[in-house]
């Protein structure tokens, strides 16, 4: 089967490609030395969903059970592998999408790739940033979140001050709050906030998992009015969109992080980067269609 180079995006014949690249594209692409394969692929399991009627879970994914998950190296580095699932086809191009927007956005994440694997199949890669050693370790923040605390914008943003002490960090997740909103992420939980702690400081870590819950939407309901509500409670509202975000950051301070948000918001460049995706017409149109309206809802009273 003939296709185009997911790296140079040129014919490829697929007789010869390597993971969906030309090998020379695959080779620089992951900065290595000669041409490689992952190896030491393991799956990876995660913490099961909770029971309806429970309790709402921080720790808890919306995604859980949509993607398959795997660990894999390559050249001696770490991967993880978010291979495609025959309910959700287009979840694992659709999270490469929403971090190439991420990327144009400005925002902190990990290295993030886009192959075939297995076979033909499309597969999102993430890099693990963290060292394959001491001294740093990644602490995600649920560990900070008593239980009688609200997971909330307030409490998050206090916590990450109290663990950082930098205001750069507190306003890179209130940015990130707005990212999500603008694509439809309503996975940020407990496990996917945290921090990079080694002997003598704590950063906020680069923000991973990051996909649209459009991704996992069935093809028929692409074509309504979709508006998926954040996971990370407002004052004011535990269903919060785009405008509810707003006028908590605006509560809190942090006007300036809206302002810089509006500023980076190219919509066209975000169009053009979905436009030119392997994504179906519907989800590409699913996708757009929210992100102009979101972006619509960022004004400062």
């Amino acid at each position: 089967m003939d296709y185009t180079c997911l790296a140079c995006s040129k014919p490829i014949n697929g007789d010869k490609a390597h993971y969906g690249m030309h090998e020379e594209c695959f080779i620089r692409i992951f900065s290595l030395n000669k041409l490689e394969f992952f190896s030491d692929v393991a799956i990876r399991y995660q913490s099961e969903a909770p029971a309806q009627g429970e309790k709402r879970n921080i720790n808890s994914s919306f995604f859980h059970g949509k993607f398959r998950k795997y660990s894999s190296r390559l050249g001696g580095v770490s991967y993880i592998l978010k291979t495609r699932q025959k309910e959700f086809p287009e979840l694992p191009l659709t999270e490469f999408v929403c971090n190439q927007l991420y990327e144009a956005l400005k925002i902190n994440i990990p290295p993030y790739y886009l192959v075939r694997f297995p076979e033909s199949e499309f597969c999102f890669i993430t890099k693990n940033f963290m060292p394959n050693s001491p001294p740093s370790t990644l602490v995600h923040i649920y560990h900070y979140i008593e239980n009688d605390m609200i997971f909330d914008c307030e409490t998050l943003v206090n916590v990450i001050g109290e663990q950082t002490g930098r205001r750069i960090d507190q306003e890179s997740f209130v940015y990130l709050t707005l990212a999500d909103s603008l694509i439809g992420n309503n996975d940020r939980h407990g496990r996917n906030l945290g921090f990079i702690q080694s002997a003598n400081k704590s950063t906020i870590a680069p923000f991973y998992d990051n996909p649209s819950a459009l991704g996992i939407e069935d093809v028929a309901m692409l074509g309504a009015d979709l508006q998926p509500r954040g996971c990370i409670y407002t004052k004011d509202s535990k269903e919060p969109l785009m405008k509810d975000y707003v006028l908590e950051w605006e509560r809190l301070g942090y006007q300036n992080v809206i302002e810089n948000f509006q500023k980076n918001l190219s919509l066209p460049q975000l169009c053009d980067i979905i436009h030119l995706s392997y994504l179906s017409d519907k989800r590409k149109q699913a996708l757009i269609a929210l992100i102009d309206k979101r972006s619509s809802e960022i004004c400062i009273t």
